[in-house]
C-alpha cells in the first residue's frame, strides 16, 4: 500500500498525528449540523474529511450497531455455558390454612373437624461433580461467544470499507461533475468561437452544428453527474448520519501527489496465508464448527450417568395429617448417580440431528474458505492491475492535453477540422474520468484486501486519510478546469 511522504511510517504515529486533530474536527462538525449546519464567514459549509466520517459513523450507523448488540448477546454465551457448572441454590416456602374432617366408619362416633396451620420451608444446594453433558454446555457457549466477537470483527473492519466507499464514491461524483462542467464550457466556448468564425466567413455551420450537438450532450453529462452526486451524498448519509444537505463540496479530495504502491507483502501466496490465519469470518465459521461438535456432545451425554453433590435444609410444620402439630427440621448431604436408562429414542435422535448439523459446518467452512480466498485473490489483482492501468491513464491524460493543444494549432494551419477537435476534447475527458475512478478503485481495493485478510484496522484508514486534502486545495479536477481554460 502508499505510504505518506512525511514520513509517517508507524500506524501509531499516524494514528496520534491525524486521529487526534481529525477528531477535533469532527466534533466541530457535529457541533455545527447540530446547531443548524453553521457556515463561517464567507459562506461556506465545514469541511468534512474521510476520518470524520468514518467518526461519525461509529455512532450512526444502523448496521454496525446491530452488530454490537449482537455481540453482547453473543458474549452472554460465555456466561450461561458457565452457569452449568457452578452450584445450584434454590429456596422454598409455603403457608396453608387446612380443615381437615376425620369420619369413624363402623363406629358411633361423630365426625370430628380440625382445623390447622401448615408450613414448610427449605434450601436445596446442587452441585455438578461429574456430568459431561454440563461440561460440554460450557464449552458450547464458549466457542459461540468467540464466534460472536469474530463476527464483530468483520462488521467492524466492513465499516470501514463501507465508509471508504460512501466517501470515494461520494468524492467521486464531484469530480465527475466538475469535468461534466469543465467539458461543458469548453464546448460552449467552442461554440461562440464557431459561431463568431461562421460569421466572419471563416467557419462552417457544419462546425457549428457538430459543437452544438456535443454541447447538449454535455449538458446532459452535467444533469446526470448532478443525479449521481446526489445519490451518493445520500448514501454517505446513510452511514454517517451527517445530513446530505451539508455542502458535499466541502469534502477532502484526494491529493495530486498520492501514489499508489505494491501491496505488501507482494506476493498472493503471502496474503492468502494471513488470510487463512487472520480472516475474521473463517475464525467465526471455525468456532461455530466447534459449537457444532459440542452439540453433538451433548446429545452423546444423554447415554452417560451424572453424579451430583445434593445437600438440603428444611423446616416443615403439620405437613402430613399424621404429623398435625408437629414440627420437623430436617439437614441432609450426600451423593445423587442419576442413570439414564429409556428416554423413548430422544438420545439417539438428537445425536442423529447434532451430527449431522455438525457435518454441515464443516462443509460450511469449507465453503465460506473457498470464498474468501477467492476475494483475496480479487482484491490481490485489483490492486495489482489498478497500478499499471492508473500508470496508463495518466500517460493518456497527458498525452490527450497536448494533443488538444496541437489539434488547435493544426486548425489554424488549416491541417485539422473542427471535429478534431470535438474528439480531442471528448478523449481528454473520457481519460480524466477514468483516471479519477481508478485512483479512487485502487484505495477501495486496497482496503478490501486488507479486510480480506483480516488484518485491516481503523489506523488503516486514518493513514490513508492522510492523501485527502480541503477541497480549497490544488486537486485534479481543479486543474482540469484551468488546463481547459488555457487551452484556448
Amino acid at each position: 500500500m502508499a505510504t505518506p511522504s512525511r514520513g509517517a511510517s508507524s500506524r501509531h504515529g499516524i494514528r496520534s498525528s491525524v486521529g487526534t486533530g481529525n477528531r477535533l474536527r469532527a466534533i466541530s462538525v457535529a457541533v455545527s449540523i447540530g446547531v443548524g449546519l453553521t457556515f463561517g464567514p464567507a459562506g461556506s459549509a465545514q469541511a468534512l474529511g474521510l476520518a470524520d466520517a468514518y467518526e461519525a459513523a461509529l455512532g450512526h450507523d444502523p448496521v454496525y450497531a446491530g452488530a454490537l448488540k449482537e455481540k453482547e448477546a453473543g458474549d452472554a454465551n460465555l456466561g450461561i455455558g458457565r452457569s452449568y457448572l457452578l452450584p445450584n441454590l434454590s429456596a422454598n416456602y409455603a403457608d396453608y390454612k387446612d380443615w381437615t374432617t376425620t369420619t369413624y366408619l363402623g363406629t358411633a362416633y361423630p365426625p370430628e373437624p380440625q382445623a390447622y396451620h401448615a408450613y414448610s420451608a427449605g434450601v436445596s444446594l446442587r452441585q455438578p461433580l461429574l456430568n459431561y453433558e454440563d461440561l460440554a454446555r460450557y464449552r458450547y457457549g464458549k466457542a459461540t461467544a468467540l464466534a460472536s466477537d469474530a463476527t464483530f470483527i468483520d462488521h467492524s473492519e466492513d465499516l470501514l470499507v463501507r465508509v471508504l466507499g460512501a466517501y470515494t464514491d461520494t468524492v467521486f461524483a464531484l469530480d465527475q461533475l466538475a469535468l461534466a462542467s469543465s467539458q461543458k464550457k469548453a464546448l460552449d466556448e467552442q461554440l461562440a468561437s464557431n459561431e463568431s468564425m461562421f460569421k466572419n466567413g471563416q467557419g462552417t455551420r457544419t462546425d457549428i452544428l457538430e459543437t452544438r450537438a456535443k454541447a447538449e450532450l454535455a449538458e446532459a453529462d452535467v444533469a446526470d453527474a448532478q443525479g449521481n452526486l446526489d445519490n451518493a451524498a445520500h448514501a454517505l448519509e446513510a452511514i454517517t448520519g451527517l445530513p446530505a444537505s451539508l455542502d458535499v463540496g466541502g469534502l477532502d479530495r484526494l491529493s495530486d501527489s498520492y501514489q499508489p504502491t505494491m501491496p505488501s507483502p507482494a506476493s498472493f501466496e503471502q496474503w492468502r496465508d494471513i488470510a487463512l490465519d487472520n480472516n475474521a469470518e473463517l475464525t467465526a465459521q471455525r468456532q461455530s464448527v466447534e459449537a457444532a461438535r459440542q452439540q453433538l456432545e451433548i446429545a452423546h451425554a444423554g447415554f452417560l450417568p451424572h453424579v451430583d453433590l445434593v445437600a438440603n435444609f428444611g423446616k416443615n410444620q403439620s405437613d402430613t395429617l399424621d404429623a398435625i402439630g408437629q414440627r420437623y427440621l430436617t439437614k441432609s448431604i450426600g451423593i445423587e448417580i442419576t442413570i439414564p436408562l429409556y428416554s423413548g429414542g430422544l438420545v439417539s435422535a438428537s445425536s442423529a440431528q447434532a451430527r449431522a448439523n455438525y457435518q454441515r459446518s464443516q462443509f460450511d467452512l469449507q465453503d465460506k474458505t473457498n470464498t474468501v480466498l477467492l476475494d483475496v485473490r480479487k482484491q490481490y489483482n485489483l490492486c495489482v492491475n489498478g497500478l499499471t492501468r492508473i500508470d496508463a491513464l495518466q500517460s493518456a491524460v497527458d498525452s490527450a492535453t497536448q494533443l488538444i493543444t496541437a489539434t488547435h494549432k493544426s486548425v489554424q494551419a488549416g491541417m485539422r477540422t473542427n471535429l478534431d477537435v470535438l474528439t480531442a476534447e471528448q478523449q481528454l475527458y473520457e481519460s480524466k474520468r477514468d483516471l479519477a475512478r481508478a485512483r479512487y478503485q485502487y484505495l477501495l481495493a486496497s482496503l478490501q484486501l486488507q479486510h480480506a485478510a483480516g488484518i485491516l484496522t481503523a489506523q488503516d484508514l486514518y493513514g490513508m486519510a492522510q492523501w485527502f486534502v480541503p477541497s480549497g486545495a490544488a486537486t485534479p479536477m481543479a486543474q482540469a478546469v484551468t488546463a481547459a481554460s488555457d487551452s484556448r
